[in-house]
């Protein structure tokens, strides 16, 4: 079994014969975008999302588009996956402009790199073991054009992250530039609140737009399912009875703790459940 292949412009190839790093701009100047994507089974969730999600993060830092051919990289994807002999994984999709140029790039053009990495034979699993987050506010998200771009330019999340490992949490949570809570370092994030009304954060707020947030809120809006988008505040933190995050890699988990703070799971947890049984994770 071949273990470590990387896919390269259309080529299965070993990381190693990937040019030199000499002008990469997603190495100096984080000018990329990426798309983490879940393998399943020969098929990949949520495909269509991620490819609109990834072209317009591609318009956003001004890639030529019309280059892309989605096509040829799913196929690329399940390929890879073949070769490596992987039945469930997780996809990394990195493009990044070609090399030339210091701030100012000479060309539009890019590369694309897929690697995969194997997750275990479930699909999605609901965490027995809660999270523990916390807050990050040393450095706020901004707002801006760029807010909802997967950038390889992801340092305020490294830096959130490494927070929560020094402070031994699972997660952290991210302020916006307005000092509301916005997303989690990894993942978009959810309440669940007395009245069984689920808030998360609205895309204006500096989120993400999650692949998965996006299709649990439609799925939930189409069972009638009370969820709304709307300005979270710390405060709402304490008040609300469950939390969870959610990404398309580890699905629904479930939030015993912010601070002295604890919740449930059961909501999340019947909440996962119906969302998996309803088959709605390949596009048609």
């Amino acid at each position: 079994m071949k273990t470590d292949l990387v896919w390269f412009n259309g080529a299965i190839v070993p990381p190693g014969t990937i040019s030199k790093p000499a002008g990469n701009r997603a190495l100096f100047y984080g000018d990329s975008v990426f798309e983490s994507m879940r393998y399943h089974a020969g098929d990949v969730y949520f495909v269509d999302d991620h490819f609109q999600r990834l072209i317009g993060g591609m318009f956003s830092i001004g890639l030529d588009t019309t280059l892309l051919n989605p096509m040829e990289i799913y196929e690329g994807i399940r390929n890879l996956c073949s070769e490596l002999s992987f039945n469930h994984a997780r996809i990394r999709m990195t493009v990044f402009r070609r090399d030339g140029g210091f701030y100012m790039p000479e060309s539009d053009r890019f590369h694309v790199l897929i690697t995969a990495s194997e997750l275990p034979d479930e699909a999605y699993r609901y965490n027995q073991k809660g999270l523990r987050v916390g807050l990050y506010s040393d450095i706020r998200k901004p707002v801006n054009a760029l807010a909802g771009v997967k950038s390889g330019n992801a340092l305020l999340y490294v830096l959130a992250a490494r927070h929560a490992r020094d402070q031994q949490w699972d997660d952290a949570l991210l302020l916006n530039e307005h000092g509301r809570i916005c997303e989690a370092s990894s993942s978009n994030l959810f309440l669940v609140m007395p009245d069984n009304k689920v808030i998360t954060p609205p895309l204006s707020e500096g989120s993400l737009p999650g692949v998965f947030r996006k299709n649990l809120i439609q799925w939930m809006q189409q069972n009638s399912i009370q969820v709304e988008e709307q300005v979270v505040l710390t405060d709402d933190l304490y008040k609300a009875g469950e939390v969870f995050t959610t990404n398309v890699t580890s699905g629904i988990r479930w939030v015993l703790a912010f601070r002295e703070k604890r919740y449930y799971g059961a909501y999340s947890k019947k909440l996962l459940d119906a969302f998996c049984s309803s088959e709605v994770f390949y596009s048609v």
